[in-house]
């Protein structure tokens, strides 16, 4: 069946990711439903997209409300779920309630509607690289190094994490990526659905926001490449701890979710995603040389992260260049089409 005859339920398409996602699928052909909470989003939301006639919006206002989501999967093919709560200054405790709960209870309750419908074929869940990252590094050994044979690290029954204080949002954050995923694959061995179940993971994720108003409204977005933009602005952010870090384009965590619906991507598949290291000097270089119009800056790494260092870890993401035909894009591009998206938006 052609991608134009089949339809895809997307979640948390006014995101950074799930745009991206939106906007790679919309691109291979398929017609799109797409959750919005608020149908004030719905305007915006058309212009960021186009490709009119190939995009529906449904509303759900609540994820976490039991059966959110059995009305919205009737008649869909597919179904990608992007939408995850990510880590704000202003975001703190109860971590559960704010973390955990809309990350593990939306994920269990779209899977269940989707098996009220016979219709669907695959489930493709956006979790995260570090989902297969212990909050504990030293857990992973000398390398330092997670892939997906790493799996889930044990963190003790999901039930038990209203008892954990994980200090700050993002360890927080962190620790919701692997209740989501540890809840996708529980139900995948419990509850056996008729569908196919596969899950991405990126790296941290850099590029063009596709749903970014103006130069102003970077100053409100939360996600990576917004961080990525203030800390070369000279405004530190939760991502840089150490010289070295990685990455992956937004456009390339697209392509994989396309790929990913594929019949040759069997049920059970989970993708990590990185294009591998950079240094945050090099790629400040590479700012200041490309862009002198627009004053790039780097801070030193201020001390109230000392000791972070420990808890830097590496990436093996050779099964998606394997076998989903991924050719990652270096940090450059990533930067590189972040600045050109921003270049073209208005000041506010």
């Amino acid at each position: 069946m052609a991608p134009a005859d089949q339809t895809i339920l997307i979640t948390g398409a006014s995101g950074f990711v799930g745009s991206g996602v939106v906007l790679g699928i919309l691109k291979a052909g398929y017609k799109v439903r797409l959750t919005i909470r608020d149908p004030a989003q719905e305007e915006w939301l058309k212009k960021v997209f186009g490709h009119e006639g190939q995009v529906t919006f449904v509303v759900v206002p609540d994820f976490l409300k039991a059966g959110a989501f059995d009305e919205v999967v009737k008649g869909v093919d597919f179904v990608v779920h992007t939408a995850s709560p990510i880590p704000t200054p202003e975001l703190l405790q109860p971590w559960k309630e704010n973390y955990i709960d809309p990350a593990v209870i939306p994920t269990q309750s779209l899977l269940e509607s989707a098996t009220k419908e016979p219709k669907i074929k695959k489930v493709v869940i956006t979790s995260s690289s570090i989902s297969f990252v212990p909050l504990d590094r030293s857990l992973l050994g000398e390398s330092r190094t997670a892939s997906e044979k790493s799996g889930n690290p044990s963190v003790g029954p999901l039930d038990e994490f209203s008892k954990v204080d994980f200090g700050f949002p993002f360890g927080a954050y962190h620790a919701s990526k692997i209740a989501g995923d540890l809840a996708t694959w529980e139900f995948h061995s419990s509850k056996k659905p008729h569908y196919s179940i596969v899950s991405i993971h990126p790296d941290f994720v850099y590029g063009a926001i596709p749903v970014l108003k103006s130069v102003k409204d970077i100053d409100n977005h939360h996600t990576t490449s917004a961080i990525l933009w203030r800390e070369y602005n000279g405004i530190d952010g939760l991502l840089r701890f150490q010289d070295v870090d990685h990455s992956v384009h937004v456009e390339d965590v697209a392509e994989a979710h396309v790929k990913a619906l594929s019949d040759d991507v069997k049920d059970g598949e989970r993708f990590l995603l990185s294009a591998g290291e950079f240094k945050w000097d090099d790629l400040l270089k590479h700012a200041q040389e490309k862009y002198p119009e627009l004053g790039f800056k780097l801070n030193t790494i201020p001390s109230w992260k000392d000791g972070w260092t420990a808890t830097y870890f590496k990436l093996d993401a050779s099964k998606a260049e394997k076998e989903l035909g991924i050719k990652y894009k270096d940090i450059y591009q990533q930067f590189d089409d972040l600045v050109d998206h921003i270049k073209t938006l208005p000041k506010e």
